[in-house]
């Protein structure tokens, strides 16, 4: 088979020999397997050593000198692999054992298609299911190559099986022309960003797919989050260039990007990633019992952004299905 897993690793002791026994249980094992630690300062390492030495098995390990984001580890891996796919694996996800054999088997369907995805579940930190997943991705070359030809963008997760020659001339993913220091938005939705490029082949007859089965499960923290602004704000400069590279206009990097936004932009984007924060926070806090915070953030969300609350009361009701 010729594809290469990865995994990215920083900071993920605690998770990683749970994800690596999923791995190890593939229905094809046949890959080769590839682990990049981002300059880990706990022992994941260590970890990934010992768990090799009681379940043998070819793979390599590279150890970055200094601790530089997961879009520059991605990099590492996917210039660093030379097998015709790569697949991603979150190095503190599980996966189901027949990941790989079901997303390999639907690449081969057609010479055409350039990235096959699943759908996922959501588990809490202890590894148990929690409401919600992701059960998004067009089914075939028809839904593809509408959304594609209206410049649309492509949320797919990572753990999508894909050509890595055809990511590569994508411009694979990008670490440059980013403001130095944090937070680094190279690091916020690269996967978008590279899916988008990519999406850009679909007047060559390229495609994505996505098998619509549950095949892996991420992990999510319960946590309270700040990071909707720099996600947002990658999402329009990911938009921006798409939409100047079908005009047939320069694109820009993201600092100059970045520049360029009024602060009425920067007004509206700080609105809707503050309903944003409030509604994802104010959920986890109500689950935890907290009856005066919890539906406080709740009701800014609303007041803030009103049409944001209702398009993701319509998402969940519609993935509770699922």
């Amino acid at each position: 088979m010729d594809l290469t897993l990865a995994i990215c690793v920083y900071n993920a002791e605690k998770y990683l020999v749970e994800t690596l026994e999923s791995v190890m249980a593939q229905t094809r094992g046949d890959f080769k397997l590839l682990i990049v630690d981002d300059c880990s300062t706990d022992g994941s390492v260590a970890a990934i050593r010992r768990f090799f030495e009681k379940h043998p098995r070819e793979y390599e390990l590279v150890e970055l000198d200094r601790n530089r984001g997961i879009c520059n580890a991605r990099k590492t891996a996917l210039e660093k692999a030379s097998t015709k796919y790569i697949l991603f694996v979150d190095a503190d996800d599980p996966v189901k054992d027949t990941l790989v054999e079901r997303l390999y088997e639907a690449a081969q369907e057609d010479k055409d298609v350039m990235a096959v995805t699943c759908w996922s579940r959501f588990i809490d930190m202890d590894g148990k299911q929690i409401a919600g997943g992701t059960f998004l991705g067009v089914r075939n070359k028809e839904e593809f190559n509408d959304k594609a030809s209206r410049g649309k963008l492509f949320f797919m997760p990572i753990h999508t099986l894909f050509d890595r020659q055809i990511a590569i001339e994508a411009g694979g993913f990008v670490v440059d022309g980013f403001p130095d220091g944090k937070p680094r938005y190279q690091d916020f939705c690269e996967e978008l960003d590279l899916w988008t490029r990519m999406s850009d082949r679909y007047k060559d007859g390229k495609y994505f797919k996505t098998v619509p089965e549950v095949l892996y499960y991420y992990r999510k923290s319960d946590g309270l989050s700040s990071n909707h602004f720099n996600m947002l704000l990658k999402m329009r400069y990911t938009k921006h260039n798409v939409r100047s590279r079908r005009a047939g206009k320069p694109e820009k990097t993201f600092s100059e990007f970045y520049a360029s936004l009024s602060e009425q932009d920067l007004k509206a984007l700080r609105d809707e990633a503050t309903a944003a924060d409030c509604l994802r926070n104010g959920v986890i806090l109500l689950k935890k019992g907290n009856i005066v915070k919890g539906p406080w953030l709740i009701l800014r969300s609303i007041t803030t952004r009103p049409a944001y609350f209702f398009d993701k009361l319509k998402h969940n009701l519609r993935l509770g299905g699922k």
